[in-house]
């Protein structure tokens, strides 16, 4: 089952977007590595400016990104919303979820094989098949996603549970398992999953898949407000200012995602001038691609360590006193598609 989901070219507009991959976590070590030998100005993340055209889904958005920061495609991702907004939408209970699942948030027997449905790469050079990912027109061909199917996969989960033993939270049991290690898991009450809080269910139940990933048929331009402007309370898009990309989830990578209302802060900053705005704009449009405006910071590269394993990285090329062990980094990222090399930003994407 296929679900068209581009909007007519004439119909099509430049987004831009700007993305930052951030360590709050980051020692002052690691932050003048990326600063010394990263390229990232202040050395506390690395950041992508980029144009999308406005049809472009989260699904198409993730293969971008997946270019724009040197990564391959080699883990898993999910696109999540704020905390706040979060239970904001959900109002912190099963029912306000499960009413949005097929909607804006995916059902809970998401497959792998349904998220990744067109994740065919084989042999060839990754970038090339990445391009073809993120340039339209669009399409998203995972089943679980159509609302319907959704829908029923979300009403079968609340069937299954309609009496549930309510357990304790994890924090109130380690609280407890303190004074007594061997006392079990309190069961607090029974009742039906629909009528219970989010934190009731996660510590009754497992769902693999978690509840906060987004659907990725959504487009990026409804999803995300821009900056300053007002989200409408009464109408369900868009949700949120800012979106996040959370890939490899041992690595942890976060990625925060926001929309510029227009480009002037830029423009001012002497970022980017009027012609290379333009002639970004006239990518978008002419090739139906997403182009690069700006970047703060160099490619970094799956199994590292997250941001904080790439900046020790780069402290053991560069300043690594044992020259075989900096020798073996080397060689290993090259392995994995990583090179030092400096990039424009039209050939970031």
């Amino acid at each position: 089952m296929r679900n068209d989901i581009n909007e007519t070219k004439d119909k099509i507009t430049p987004v831009c977007l700007h993305l930052e991959l951030k360590d709050d976590y980051l020692s002052d070590y690691q932050k003048r590595m990326l600063r010394r030998y990263g390229e990232s100005r202040m050395g506390e993340s690395i950041t992508r400016d980029i144009f999308i055209p406005s049809d472009m889904p989260l699904h198409n958005l993730h293969y971008a990104i997946q270019k724009l920061f040197g990564w391959q495609n080699s883990h898993l991702r999910n696109f999540y919303l704020p905390e706040d907004v979060y239970n904001k939408l959900t109002g912190g209970t099963v029912k306000g979820w499960s009413n949005l699942v097929g909607i804006l948030f995916q059902p809970p027997s998401e497959a792998e094989d349904d998220i990744f449905w067109d994740d065919d790469y084989q042999k060839g050079s990754i970038s090339t098949w990445l391009k073809k990912k993120y340039t339209g027109p669009y399409s998203y061909g995972g089943i679980m996603e159509h609302p319907e199917i959704a829908k029923q996969d979300i009403q079968e989960l609340l069937d299954r549970f309609k009496m549930l033993e309510v357990r304790e939270s994890l924090t109130d049991y380690m609280e407890r398992s303190k004074q007594d290690k061997n006392d079990e898991v309190r069961i607090i009450r029974r009742a039906p999953l629909v009528e219970l809080t989010l934190e009731e269910m996660n510590s009754s139940l497992v769902i693999e898949s978690g509840t906060e990933s987004l659907l990725e048929r959504l487009e990026v331009n409804k999803v995300i407000a821009a900056q300053g402007e007002n989200i409408d309370s009464k109408e369900l898009f868009p949700v949120t200012r800012e979106l996040i990309y959370n890939y490899d989830f041992g690595d942890n990578w976060i990625v925060t995602i926001t929309k510029h209302k227009d480009c002037d802060d830029l423009l001012k900053q002497n970022i980017i001038d009027e012609y290379e705005l333009e002639e970004a704009k006239d990518t978008v449009l002419n090739k139906y691609k997403p182009v690069c405006i700006n970047k703060d910071g160099i490619s970094v590269l799956d199994d590292v360590g997250g941001l904080s394993g790439f900046a020790d990285f780069l402290g053991t090329i560069y300043e690594g006193e044992d020259k075989e062990e900096s020798a073996d980094a080397r060689a290993w990222a090259r392995s994995l598609g990583w090179s030092s090399r400096k990039v424009s930003n039209k050939m970031m994407l």
